[in-house]
């Protein structure tokens, strides 16, 4: 768990500093939202699966699952922005960084359960 915390923490830090220089450049919130999270889940499923759950077998079927949890998130992430920043007027980092904390705390028990679960025995 702390170990996924620490990869969780790299992946939402590379996603927060890609849409904060996206969005600095001014382009569209939603454009910059979705390669941000895909940056993040890319790093997040390598540092994973090699590091933290050490399991790599069927590498191909767990990114699928992986990407499918990923964006469920995203489309979790996109909710939370459009009703953060459209329809509360907050501030869009702001949002971008709540909207991290309870899409991952939603990925790390799907991810944990579905995409690294070993087989079981028998």
């Amino acid at each position: 768990m702390i170990l996924y915390g620490i990869i969780g923490s790299i992946s939402a830090g590379l996603d927060s500093l890609i849409f904060y220089l996206l969005r600095g450049l001014h382009w569209n919130l939603y454009v910059v939202n979705f390669i941000s999270i895909n940056t993040g889940i890319t790093c997040s499923f390598f540092l994973n699966a090699y590091f933290n759950f050490r399991i790599t077998d069927r590498i191909s079927v767990r990114a699928i699952k992986f990407f499918i949890i990923g964006y469920c998130g995203l489309s979790l992430s996109m909710l939370i922005i459009f009703f953060g920043v459209e329809i509360m007027n907050y501030h869009d980092m702001t949002i971008k960084i709540i909207s991290i904390f309870i899409v991952a705390a939603f990925q790390f028990i799907l991810n944990k359960y579905i995409t690294f679960r070993r087989k079981a025995n028998g």
